[in-house]
């Protein structure tokens, strides 16, 4: 059986954590209470978060990265070795698209060449990006697949990661001729 590692990448709060717990019930997250007087949610990941979940008969280890700038040397170790990511934003949230640009480009410097979808999340709030103003917003190429998604849906997310195991399968296969 294959096995793929897949990164769960994006900026604070666009819902990694919530992605990973809805497609593996053994997922193991590193949660932390945030205590502040400005309190936005009650966790947050500090180092990672890991799961795994067999795909249509591939083995596909997630991990999810912590979202905040300040944990960035997170994002390179565990970058190694991926075989593709999900890029996740929060489309109802439109100031969070400058800190989602600035990791979006550091993922695609470090790894030009990986395949990668990226996941409009938090799709079912009335305030939501479209899908064009996400991608004008990340500089993405017309080539990259932009899915609208709902993270704790397991449907809507179980969508996105074949999509990317598909991405991933073709380009192996182009590397194989």
């Amino acid at each position: 059986m294959k096995i793929l590692k897949i990164l769960i990448t994006g900026p604070y709060n666009a819902g990694k954590t919530t992605l990973i717990k809805t497609l593996c019930s053994n997922a193991l997250t590193t949660d932390k209470r945030v205590l502040s007087d400005e309190l936005v949610k009650s966790t947050t990941t500090v180092a990672l978060d890991f799961g795994l979940v067999n795909i249509e008969g591939t083995m596909i280890r997630l991990f999810g990265t912590p979202g905040q700038s300040r944990f960035h040397f997170m994002w390179r170790a565990l970058s190694i070795g991926m075989d593709g990511y999900i890029f996740m934003v929060d489309s109802s949230d439109p100031t969070s698209l400058n800190d989602a640009l600035h990791m979006y480009m550091f993922f695609r410097s470090m790894h030009p060449k990986k395949p990668h979808v990226i996941s409009a999340n938090k799709y079912d709030k009335e305030n939501k990006l479209s899908l064009d103003a996400i991608r004008r917003a990340l500089k993405a190429s017309e080539d990259t697949p932009i899915y609208p998604t709902i993270a704790y849906d397991k449907e809507s997310v179980n969508r996105l990661l074949i999509c990317l195991i598909n991405l991933v399968k073709s380009k192996v296969a182009v590397q194989i001729k």
